[in-house]
């Protein structure tokens, strides 16, 4: 996939969940707990804290809601429904519900995502305190990422031009409703039948389109290791207990001791079906 089909994709997300971690490739799960390491193409999989022997209780899921988004009116869709011939279609059929998609300028997007969910950690104060615990023993690397809140997809189609003036036809399929096609009736029922100068055509069910992360915050470990030394082991078998000051921290500031990461601008760009 072009570096340019990429970046706009990206971007579009970020308009819409601005600091989010966009997951690539378009069908990687991401869940709530996930540990991630920084990669310079993004993050990737390095276990879960329930391997690590941290609870992670999700708390409950937004209502489910949909994004369309088509880069501030750059596409221009026209429905025609199944039974019925409809000018500029050429290879869906007049029996099949279809959609042509065209796209004034490069590098414009066309995202669909239906049934967003929203979930979360539910408890960034446990959370805190299990890191301060591990952190003093010396068996958790702060540079690791814990994955708080993430967004899933029922269904979704993406669509990048790659030049100005490119175009898709797309047959929808599945049960759709009784009134008029919509613009959420594209995503995960939309099979393509014909396209031109596109960058990026996908259309998948069961998805995670972005997702954020925190870690240990590092004024906070600075400020610890300036008042208490390197976290390490105790002299004996066992490491030294923890000060209490720090676990009241941990329990009453979670947000002093753990911070959300912002995907940085400066990741590469991955080639073509590569995966972060």
């Amino acid at each position: 996939m072009a570096k340019g089909s990429y970046e706009a994709y990206r971007k579009a997300l970020g308009d819409v969940y601005g600091g989010w971690w966009l997951a690539w490739p378009l069908t990687e799960r991401v869940e709530v707990g996930e540990v991630r390491k920084l990669h310079r193409r993004g993050a990737v999989p390095a276990g879960s804290l329930a391997e690590r022997g941290i609870e992670a209780k999700r708390g409950p899921a937004g209502a489910p809601g949909d994004i369309t988004y088509d880069a501030g009116g750059t596409v221009a869709v026209r429905f025609k429904a199944a039974g019925v011939s409809a000018q500029g279609f050429s290879s869906v059929a007049a029996a099949e519900a279809g959609a042509l998609v065209e796209f004034r300028d490069q590098h414009s997007a066309l995202i669909v995502y239906t049934g967003l969910e929203q979930s979360g950690l539910a408890d960034l104060a446990g959370l805190a305190a299990s890191l301060v615990r591990r952190l003093w023993r010396g068996d958790w690397d702060p540079d690791l990422l814990v994955v708080s809140d993430v967004v899933g997809a029922r269904a979704g189609t993406v669509l990048v031009a790659d030049k100005k003036g490119a175009s898709a036809e797309l047959r929808l399929q599945g049960a759709l409703g009784p009134g008029p096609l919509q613009l959420v009736d594209l995503a995960g029922q939309a099979a393509f039948s014909a396209s031109s100068h596109l960058g990026l055509n996908w259309t998948g069910a069961n998805l995670t389109p972005c997702y954020r992360v925190l870690r240990v915050r590092r004024t906070w470990l600075k400020r610890v290791r300036e008042e208490y030394g390197t976290p390490q082991p105790g002299r004996g078998l066992a490491a030294g207990p923890v000060p209490p000051v720090l676990l009241d921290e941990a329990r009453d500031e979670a947000g002093a001791i753990v911070e959300h990461v912002e995907q940085p601008d400066h990741l590469e760009c991955p080639e073509s079906g590569e995966r972060l």
